[in-house]
């Protein structure tokens, strides 16, 4: 993968260095997972594994005890350079990155070092149940209860959309306690507890391990609440927060692939007499695709930089990288797949699994209309009258 961009100020030399040895270790670890029958529990669980075992894990998340912050653009490199290879690895490494994130930014010190280093080690494999079947991009609509029973809180709801569901050694589950209206609290549950039914894998159109599933009266111990009761829904706007610029470099990693691929093809391949490459309305995408991708990176680490400089929130330039890169990657797997042609669509080629897996992006973990929103808000609170 093309790294000229990690020569922009926005890192460091240690960042460099970082991405060097990670782009090495996913081209020798990882190639057998490009296709998409990585898309299975076990698949996902194995790549997690290995990622935990060699110490990538190790660089999502801080340690504990005046150690440095989280490094977003870090987590940021690693999704951009393993989505260039495989977008199930990505997955793999990702959305376990969501549960881990809520506990170790919200968690009692117990519930850190409870956690922290088997997560670390690849042994831990957290979820983050947020969506249900009636509360996606309207989280405060969740419908799971929680209601405190002696020293115990018992939950019940369906969950939807939740990645290793069924496979998660530990879930952060977003419920209301005794019905509240008003506040949603996120408890951390263990994923052998009681009433954890699984009830319907989803099929979707890029192969991932999402499910349907519900709690029967699972009996939660009362000091599982994460962070403070009714704290559920700053807990999941602050980890999405950080979770945004990291799926801008996913759809990143995918657009740099497409580009790649797009250009390699429209060299070898003629019409005409000549490569398409010396045609002009291909060498009219290919530029396309090039502006595009260095704005999604320049937008992506922009927000990464900001966090690790500033420690302050980033709604707006995380929305817009997630935004811009997500929508970005479709129109530049798109323009790649018209270059290839006929073999774009192929089933099972690079470009056509780039095709598939990119459209959801634009969905998962904040639909663009949300982004969209969350931009003009934040704009708006901003402005000043007149």
């Amino acid at each position: 993968m093309e790294q000229d961009h990690l020569a922009w100020p926005f890192f460091e030399p240690r960042h460099r260095e970082f991405a060097a040895r990670f782009a090495t270790w996913a081209t020798s670890n990882l190639g057998e997972f490009e296709s998409d029958e990585g898309g299975n529990g076990a698949a996902a669980r194995e790549i997690f594994q290995r990622l935990g075992v060699d110490g990538w894990l190790g660089a999502t998340l801080p340690c504990i005890g005046g150690q440095p912050a989280l490094d977003l653009r870090a987590v940021c490199l690693l999704r951009e350079i393993i989505a260039f290879g495989s977008v199930v690895a990505d997955v793999a490494l990702s959305e376990p990155w969501l549960g881990i994130l809520a506990i170790h930014l919200f968690g009692s010190a117990e519930q850190r070092n409870s956690y922290a280093a088997a997560y670390r080690a690849g042994r831990l494999l957290p979820a983050f149940a947020l969506s249900e079947p009636e509360a996606g991009s309207d989280a405060g609509a969740i419908a799971t209860t929680a209601y405190l029973d002696g020293n115990h809180y018992v939950l019940n709801g369906r969950k939807t959309w939740t990645s290793n569901a069924g496979l998660a050694d530990v879930y952060v589950v977003f419920a209301r306690i005794d019905g509240d209206r008003d506040g949603i609290s996120a408890f951390v549950v263990d994923g052998k507890t009681e009433g954890i039914v699984l009830e319907q894998r989803l099929e979707v159109l890029p192969p991932h391990t999402v499910a349907t599933w519900r709690l029967e009266n699972c009996r939660v111990a009362a000091d599982c609440v994460l962070g403070q009761p009714g704290q559920g829904l700053e807990i999941a706007k602050t980890v999405l927060e950080l979770f945004r610029p990291t799926v801008g470099a996913a759809t990143l990693g995918m657009s740099r692939r497409a580009m790649s691929e797009a250009v390699a093809r429209s060299l070898e391949r003629t019409a005409f007499r000549k490569p398409i490459a010396e045609h002009q309305l291909i060498q009219s995408k290919i530029a396309n695709m090039a502006v595009q991708v260095d704005a999604a990176a320049l937008l992506v680490y922009r927000a990464a930089w900001l966090y690790d400089t500033s420690q302050r929130r980033i709604a707006r330039e995380a929305a817009i990288a997630k935004y811009y890169s997500s929508e970005a990657a479709s129109q530049i797997i798109d323009q790649a797949l018209q270059v290839f042609g006929g073999l774009g669509v192929l089933k099972g080629a690079v470009i056509e699994r780039l095709f598939r897996h990119s459209r959801a992006f634009r969905i998962f973990d904040g639909t663009s209309e949300i982004q969209q929103l969350i931009i003009a808000r934040e704009m708006l609170r901003t402005a000043t009258p007149g």
